[in-house]
């Protein structure tokens, strides 16, 4: 920080730094030690506002990167990394969050979980010489924060790199700054699609049968497979095979059809109700779902126009990765003439295509979020993505960013 505060070395934190994803060490129990000088740090910064749930203070602070061959992600001009600090309990559970980096948190904690045990990590959880130094960097950082809460906040503000925040940019602009962030090679085609889609009448059905099931499910996943952009499988290799085969194979809980009637109902009820929790309706493995539903089941859609008390089918997805296979199961089922209801994804495509929505830039990459104006997020990009220096400035002048969040003292007792 611009205080005259001494500026942590990476090194400084060393014993924090073996944590973290990759080595399925995240979260650690700290030992007793270590759990003294936390719980200070915690008391300090209860000398700031809460800022979050479980009583949360957060902390932006500077640390000097390591050399260049060492590094996991490019400093800021001044060479330095961005580390948010937080702090927080619940009733007795006491912990620490740390992060930095993309998908980079640390939790140091003095149970396993609320209620839990107090069993520290023999191996990784004895961090007391890194928290000693984090605890004096912080005790100056508060008292100065204290003092001064404006030039803390408006230095932040300044100069927290874009890789550390929320924003909002609109699609159009992304596309044309960076093509190659595009969903569509041919969006007009996607948009063409979906009219001639949505023309079509539901597809419905007077009862649902694991036969039924397993031919829908099959044009679907057919689809999936040998439409893939990168790695798209040969028409070929799914030939020849009755559905019956086809849905064993294939399907994550097709062999419990076994001993099951294909043509009954009751049997399709009992198949989905013993299996749906382990995906048994998806086409893409927890990704792409494939339901059947009518009213009183989960999915039912009370503005589908079937007769009362029909069957028909349910198509959803949330992770953005999959838009383009769920565009071509779509147009498959078009091209077969059976609609299912997929309005809300179909929606959202044509928003997509027609670069009506916006994108969020986000440091920690959230992969299902989507919502009526927000069609999917990403991160910052570096520019060893690929994308240049120009491009990536572009990017940050054309984003709605979101302002951080003001630290500010807790009022003192005579106040």
């Amino acid at each position: 920080m611009n205080y005259d505060l001494k500026v942590l070395k990476y090194k400084d934190l060393e014993d924090l730094m073996w944590l973290g994803p990759g080595s399925h060490l995240g979260e650690i129990v700290i030992d007793d030690a270590s759990l003294e000088v936390m719980l200070r740090i915690e008391k300090t910064m209860r000398r700031l506002k809460v800022m979050g749930i479980d009583a949360r203070r957060t902390l932006w602070i500077e640390i000097k990167a390591p050399g260049k061959h060492y590094q996991e992600e490019t400093p800021d001009n001044a060479g330095n990394y961005w580390f948010q600090i937080s702090t927080s309990h619940f009733k007795d559970f006491h912990y620490m969050l740390i992060g930095y980096g993309r998908k980079r948190l640390i939790v140091l904690k003095n149970l396993a979980h609320v209620g839990g045990e107090r069993k520290y990590h023999a191996w990784y959880g004895h961090v007391e010489k890194s928290l000693l130094k984090l605890e004096a960097y912080i005790n100056k950082l508060v008292d100065r924060i204290c003092e001064n809460p404006d030039e803390y906040n408006r230095y932040v503000e300044q100069h927290l790199p874009f890789s550390k925040r929320k924003g909002r940019i609109k699609r159009s602009a992304l596309n044309k700054i960076c093509p190659e962030y595009r969903t569509f090679e041919n969006p007009q085609h996607v948009v063409k699609v979906f009219k001639k889609y949505k023309a079509l009448p539901m597809t419905s059905y007077k009862e649902m049968t694991l036969r039924t099931y397993m031919h829908i499910w099959r044009i679907a996943y057919v689809a999936y497979e040998t439409k893939e952009i990168f790695f798209p499988q040969p028409l070929s290799k799914f030939e020849n095979l009755s559905d019956e085969v086809f849905f064993e194979t294939y399907n994550s809980k097709g062999r419990d059809i076994k001993g099951l009637d294909l043509d009954s109902e009751e049997d399709y009820v009992k198949w989905e109700r013993r299996n749906s929790t382990f995906h048994c309706l998806d086409v893409a493995y927890a990704r792409i779902h494939l339901a059947a539903v009518k009213d009183g089941t989960s999915w039912a859609n009370d503005k589908v126009d079937v007769p009362e008390g029909y069957w028909y089918f349910s198509l959803y997805y949330s992770v953005y990765g999959y838009t383009q296979d769920v565009f071509n199961i779509i147009e498959t089922l078009w091209q077969e003439g059976i609609r299912v209801t997929c309005d809300d994804a179909i929606n959202r495509l044509i928003k997509m295509a027609e670069e009506t929505d916006y994108v969020n830039i986000a440091p920690l990459l959230n992969y299902y979020h989507h919502d009526s104006k927000t069609g999917n997020e990403i991160e910052m990009p570096y520019d060893y993505d690929d994308i240049s220096a120009q491009q990536i400035a572009d990017i940050i002048a054309a984003t709605k960013w979101k302002k951080q969040k003001a630290v500010r003292p807790k009022p003192s007792i005579s106040a």
